[in-house]
């Protein structure tokens, strides 16, 4: 069943976070945060989540980083990846897909759209 996937929200922001796992918990999921990218690493390696929606801008390790990272170095380099940002730039979003991103989607969020695309991509 879908929802019984795990999907880990990372972002340096906690209102941001938390609000947006409360939605998604809301409908139903298992969600996992972490506030930044050397925290998720950490979640990643316990948990091994079936989806990552991550924010691009981050202090240290960035969104980009964190999606190479985990690509070259966990059990699970197929694990999609939603980018969740503010950054609405052509440039990042072709690099976004130019290194495999499911999707690139921009803050504010809309949870519709997220759902829609956390089922999309699990859904397979």
């Amino acid at each position: 069943m879908l929802k019984d996937k795990v999907i880990l929200l990372v972002d340096d922001e906690a209102s941001l976070l938390k609000a947006t796992m409360a939605g998604l918990v809301s409908r139903g999921y298992t969600v996992e945060a972490a506030e930044g990218a050397e925290a998720a690493l950490r979640v990643i390696h316990d948990v091994n989540p079936d989806l990552v929606v991550t924010d691009l801008v981050m202090p240290g390790t960035n969104g980009f980083e964190l999606y190479q990272r985990v690509k070259a170095e966990y059990q699970n380099p197929n694990i999609p990846f939603v980018f969740l940002t503010a950054v609405d730039d052509f440039h990042a979003k072709k690099f976004g897909k130019e290194i495999g991103a499911a999707a690139y989607i921009t803050k504010p969020v809309d949870l519709d759209e997220l759902e829609d695309i956390i089922k999309e991509k699990l859904g397979r």
